[in-house]
């Protein structure tokens, strides 16, 4: 006997999940697939068709184990981010940056007073921040995406890079010498150039995701 769920049931589940603390749109669409189909079993195996009563057995079962796999889509998600970021770090256009970078740096460091130069670097935290807030006030808020794991997630890397500009300024004051105010100017292009690759990320990734999850939207 065939048995399909309806748009209604599917959504009920959905729901049932998201209120469950499975908030990510995209790890939900996997589940609903993985638990629908296996209440379309049950339902054709048993001998009531109530949806509701083979829904709430399913899961005192299977609850934990669903939540657990929430944990493991999000380590999912941050292996993601990482293969995206280094195939972004590889691209021939990252390495123009960074020159692009070190050259603009060391202009100002050789036409400006240091502490011009410093001023400069305390706004590098801002310019990666600044552009990821801003996509994602763009795809979130302008686009009306739902909430997706891999989006989200990219918040951590970005918190990192913010950090380590702020270590480069305090030791920007010993910048004495030359090659110091070198490898100076070298760690703050890396780091911009980096936060630049984020931003490049960011925006593919919530391309894909606004593209694949359309429908969500």
């Amino acid at each position: 006997m065939t048995m399909k769920l309806t748009k209604e049931q599917i959504q009920f589940i959905d729901t049932y999940l998201e209120n469950s603390d499975v908030v990510f749109a995209d790890i939900r669409m996997e589940m609903v697939d993985h638990v629908a189909s296996d209440i379309e079993d049950r339902m054709r195996a048993s001998t009531t068709s109530d949806f509701y009563n083979v829904f709430k057995g399913y899961m005192v079962q299977n609850k934990a184990q669903l939540l657990k796999e929430n944990k493991q889509f999000l380590k999912s998600a941050d292996r993601k981010i990482w293969k995206a970021f280094l195939k972004e770090v590889l691209n021939p256009l990252t390495l123009l940056i960074f020159l692009t970078s070190f050259g603009g740096f060391y202009f100002l460091y050789s036409n400006f007073n240091i502490e011009t130069f410093r001023l400069i670097i305390s706004y590098v935290p801002l310019i990666g921040l600044s552009g990821f807030l801003l996509t994602y006030v763009v795809y979130h808020k302008v686009k009306n995406l739902k909430r997706f794991s891999v989006v989200e997630r990219l918040a951590m890397p970005f918190l990192v890079f913010y950090q380590i500009p702020n270590i480069i300024f305090n030791f920007s004051y010993q910048a004495k010498d030359l090659m110091t105010v070198l490898w100076i100017l070298g760690i703050v292009s890396i780091v911009l150039t980096l936060m630049l690759v984020l931003v490049r990320v960011s925006i593919k990734l919530f391309k894909s995701y606004e593209k694949q999850y359309k429908t969500l939207a």
